[in-house]
């Protein structure tokens, strides 16, 4: 990771991180769709993420983890018969907007990266 230079790089890097994870975490409920009693499961960060900006603590920042946990939606009931409480609508639904997410991450990532090299190509004039 680089440090030092741009947080925005750091955040934007552990964003690309965690909509990984989610598309793994998504993915798996997928793969789940019709195992009887499989709950979904999540990853929660972005409420790690609001306390640290709210908070003012981004010497924080590095040391946030997403974590796996049971989905908060559908937890005190089930969708179906058989225990299981994925919805393949809600999961496709996910999937294509972590995909956006990830799609845009890694754009702004690169044109980040592209104004370091441009400005380092500059200061060589």
């Amino acid at each position: 990771m680089i440090t030092g230079i741009d947080k925005s790089i750091n955040l934007l890097e552990k964003m690309l991180d965690v909509s990984a994870i989610k598309h793994k975490v998504i993915a798996n409920n997928i793969a789940n769709i019709n195992t009887p009693g499989y709950k979904k499961m999540e990853v929660s960060f972005a409420e790690q993420l609001e306390k640290v900006i709210k908070d003012n603590s981004m010497n924080k920042f590095d040391s946030l983890q997403p974590k796996i946990v049971l989905s908060k939606e559908d937890a005190n009931g089930t969708v179906r018969n058989d225990g299981n409480n994925v919805d393949m609508d809600k999961e496709v639904s996910s999937l294509m907007k972590n995909t956006l997410s990830y799609n845009i991450y890694t754009q702004l990532l690169a044109k980040k990266m592209e104004s370091l090299k441009s400005a380092i190509e500059n200061s060589r004039i």
